[in-house]
This record gives C-alpha cells, sequence and structure tokens, in this order.
C-alpha cells in the first residue's frame, strides 16, 4: 500500500511533465506553420513584382530600341537622298550633339525599371540584365557614332554590329527571366519541413 502511495504523486508529476511537453511541441509546430505560411506568400507576392518587373523592363527596352533605330533609318534614308542628288554629306559638332541627346531621351525611360528588375534579382536575372547593360552601352557609342562619326576614337563595334549583339543579349535576358516567372515555387517544402519537425522534435527551431 505506501509503495502504491508513493507511486501516486509521481504519476501525477509524470502526467503533468508529459502534457507541457505536448504543450511546448504543439506550440513550435503552430509557430512553424505561421512561418512556413508566411514564407509561401512572400514568395508569392515576389513573385508577381518580378513579373511585373521584368515586363516594364522589356518594355521600355523595346521603347528605347525602336526610338533608336527609326533615327538611324531616318539619317540613313537623309544621306541616300543627299548621295542620289549629288550632295556631300557633312557632320559637325550638332550633329555630334544631337546624336548624344536622341540617345539620351531614348535611354532615359529604361533607368527605373532598370534598377527596379536588379532590387528584386534573382541573381540570375541580375547577371543577364548587367550583360544588357553592356550591350545597350555598346550600342548607345555605335549610334552616336553611326548619325555623327566624327568623334577619336571610333567606337570599335559599329552600329549593325552592335545591333545584332543587343538583339541577342535581349533574348538571352527573355530567356533567364521567362524560367524564373514560369517556374512555380516549391509550395511542398514547408509541408515536409512541418511533418518532419512532428516526427523529430529535436529539428524544431525558434
Amino acid at each position: 500500500m505506501q509503495n502504491a502511495r508513493m507511486t501516486e504523486p509521481w504519476a501525477v508529476i509524470i502526467a503533468a511533465l508529459v502534457a507541457v511537453a505536448g504543450s511546448f511541441s504543439g506550440f513550435f509546430i503552430g509557430r512553424q506553420q505561421v512561418k512556413d505560411q508566411a514564407q509561401v506568400e512572400h514568395e508569392q507576392w515576389l513573385r508577381g513584382q518580378r513579373q511585373e518587373a521584368y515586363a516594364d523592363f522589356l518594355a521600355a527596352w523595346d521603347a528605347a530600341y525602336a526610338a533608336l533605330k527609326q533615327e538611324a533609318t531616318r539619317t540613313d534614308e537623309h544621306w541616300e537622298t543627299m548621295d542620289q542628288n549629288g550632295l556631300d554629306v557633312d557632320f559637325d559638332e550638332d550633329d555630334l550633339n544631337h546624336a548624344h541627346a536622341v540617345a539620351d531621351v531614348a535611354m532615359r525611360p529604361m533607368r527605373a525599371p532598370q534598377e527596379r528588375v536588379l532590387l528584386l534579382g534573382p541573381e540570375r536575372v541580375d547577371r543577364a540584365v548587367e550583360r544588357m547593360g553592356r550591350a545597350l552601352h555598346v550600342l548607345k557609342d555605335a549610334f552616336v557614332d553611326h548619325l555623327a562619326p566624327i568623334a577619336v576614337p571610333r567606337p570599335a563595334v559599329r552600329w549593325t554590329d552592335a545591333v545584332d549583339a543587343m538583339e541577342e543579349a535581349r533574348t538571352g535576358m527573355l530567356a533567364v527571366m521567362r524560367a524564373e516567372v514560369r517556374s512555380a515555387p516549391d509550395l511542398a517544402k514547408p509541408v515536409r519541413r512541418a511533418l518532419t519537425d512532428q516526427a523529430d522534435p529535436t529539428h524544431l527551431s525558434t
């Protein structure tokens, strides 16, 4: 009888400890599930922001590129008309300043969309945008030289080659952006982690 009376308090204590352990385990599992849900919602939000930023950047690039090509075509047609009429084409500082002004006006709207893309990432898109930025810089120099070939030294890449390089850079960047927005987030990952935590409480983290 005495041994039975002594084990009763221990049974109560053990039961209480089990209840407390279960309570803490439930608390941490619930906390992890809330964190997982917040992470999923953030990934979905970020995905939407990236898709919008990519589309805006491509639209800004297309507009700038179209403006440069239109001006280059107009200039080519002007030169051809002068040549057909037996007139010489002479260039001066005004032509050079005009070429710089056209390039600056065309490319200025690209700055904000490009910075937003670089802010949102990910790194593989950053690298593609940076490559495109370098190609765009080459294109700008070639455009200015095409409209007013009087600067010394002249750029190593001429207008037609710069156009080809720019279009290739855009194609590469578009492929990276398309892969990013089309890849679905791994929504099962938080669920798997929660199941692991329930099976093994030592995996729980605060």
